[in-house]
């Protein structure tokens, strides 16, 4: 399968040079390279990850809701299928014991936030997930009044709304946290790291690192899951720190949005979707990724706050460095994204890859041309993620 991975990148390259004129590629063929400030570049593998399609497991939960009692009973079940961070007394060692507080809220103060037409949206959308995705998103679409919006908005507009990733929070590198949660996805929920050595592990400078993993269901749906974790050597780099209070509940959720034109499936532009939040009262920080020709673009929004946490956790938060006091209340997030789709003859080719019959009107269809993260990308979207 690798080789046809790879013969189908060099085909999706010689394409975007075609047609995204500021792009170069490499002797092999498989990136696109983007010229940057003080003669750097931006390189973008095409290559498709390798995986065998897995089943879409969480529709047995989720398909027959029509409430918001239906969809909490539905995530209760679906929690205890499968092995979850909470099961691990290994995992939960070093996290407060507020993280339990705070997930159970999410469950028991819901009512207050969604309605019975909110929770078939949230049902509707979380059960062409696997169980493992379907529970994180159900947790952050019930606690982010900023996530639902984004589905209502994309209800609204006629736009399909996709799965893009979500990202886990753990602890620190010189316990293995990251690794433990990494070896808990790959052997309890068929995830996979991409074949491709440079996007296996993300290593950043500023004090911490990351594993992203990767997995595409029966019915299309491909899903990321982008696993972080502090080095254990910076005392105020917040990874470590947003784990410990919040436990493995996704820092955030990350959404996007297509549409059909002309029968073809386009992406819907990064700025069009947050003038359409903005107009809900959803406020977005600063973008990034311009450079790449919207193949992969994205931004934050506004934090939603959480003033619950207990004080001991915050002194001891502030005993360390005074910020990281107010830092800590940027709880969950929604992370807006944008990836340029390819036309449907290369749809076609991609899905075929993995034996899956490709339907231009099916949403789970989509097929962007870059599947990865950005390693760049994803420091300044962290850096925003903590601003107070």
């Amino acid at each position: 399968m690798s080789s046809a991975l790879s013969r189908f990148a060099q085909t999706l390259v010689a394409d975007c040079l075609v047609k995204i004129p500021t792009s170069t590629t490499t002797a092999a063929g498989d990136q696109l390279i983007f010229p940057a400030a003080h003669a750097q570049q931006y390189r973008l593998n095409l290559t498709p990850f390798e995986a065998q399609p897995q089943t879409a497991d969480a529709a047995q939960y989720f398909s027959s809701v029509k409430s918001l009692a239906a969809l909490i009973g539905a995530y209760q079940q679906a929690c205890r299928v499968k092995a979850l961070e909470q099961d691990s007394p290994t995992a939960m060692a070093n996290v407060h014991s507020y993280a339990r507080v705070f997930h159970q809220h999410i469950v028991t103060s819901a009512a207050q936030k969604c309605t019975d037409q909110d929770a078939v949206l949230i049902a509707d959308f979380v059960k062409n997930l696997d169980i493992y995705t379907a529970v994180k998103a159900v947790e952050s679409l019930l606690y982010s009044p900023a996530d639902l919006r984004f589905l209502s908005v994309c209800n609204s507009q006629g736009w399909d709304v996709h799965f893009d990733h979500i990202a886990i929070r753990c602890g620190r590198a010189d316990r293995q946290d990251a690794e433990r949660i990494v070896a808990l996805l790959v052997q309890q929920h068929a995830y996979t790291a991409s074949q491709i050595f440079a996007e296996r592990f993300y290593a950043f400078p500023e004090g911490w690192n990351a594993y992203p993993l990767y997995k595409i269901l029966d019915n299309g749906q491909v899903l990321r899951i982008f696993v972080d974790q502090s080095d254990g050597i910076e005392a105020t780099q917040i990874i470590q720190h947003w784990n410990y209070v919040y436990g493995y509940t996704a820092h955030h959720l990350a959404l996007r949005a297509s549409r059909l034109v002309e029968g073809a499936r386009v992406a819907v532009p990064l700025q069009e979707i947050m003038a359409a939040l903005a107009q809900q009262n959803i406020t977005c920080l600063t973008p990034t990724g311009e450079y790449s020709q919207g193949l992969l673009v994205q931004v934050f929004a506004k934090p939603e706050l959480n003033h619950a946490i207990p004080e001991d956790i915050l002194k001891q938060l502030r005993d360390i460095d005074v910020s990281l006091g107010e830092k800590i209340h940027n709880a969950k997030l929604l992370e807006i994204v944008s990836r340029r789709e390819g036309g449907s003859a290369l749809a076609l080719d991609y899905f075929g890859l993995y034996d899956i019959r490709y339907e231009v009107q099916n949403p789970l269809h989509s097929f962007p041309l870059y599947q990865y993260f950005l390693p760049g990308q994803a420091a300044h979207v962290i850096q925003t993620s903590v601003q107070v």
